[in-house]
């Protein structure tokens, strides 16, 4: 089965933003997740809920909506702040 892939604005923002061979890896990365969702990393305390899949230093953040056969793009970021980022959007 193959999922559809939702993004919120904020989401697809980060992602113009990125470089474009950073961009080519995420895009990538999107197509394996497609294929299997529950491959990402299951996230703890206040971003229970949640998945990430690495690639390289950057994460994606989404959630999977089983009703819909849809993942949510949340976000997508460095590693370094991406977590933080996160949790601010959602707050």
């Amino acid at each position: 089965m193959t999922w559809t892939i939702r993004y919120t604005t904020s989401a697809a923002r980060d992602i113009r933003r990125l470089d474009p061979g950073i961009r080519r890896h995420i895009q990538a990365a999107m197509k394996t997740l497609r294929e299997d969702p529950w491959r990402g990393k299951l996230l703890q305390m206040s971003l229970r809920g949640l998945r990430s899949w690495r690639t390289g230093a950057f994460r994606i953040v989404y959630r999977i909506q089983e009703e819909q056969i849809e993942i949510l793009v949340l976000a997508v970021g460095h590693r370094r702040n991406v977590y933080d980022e996160i949790r601010r959007k959602l707050s």
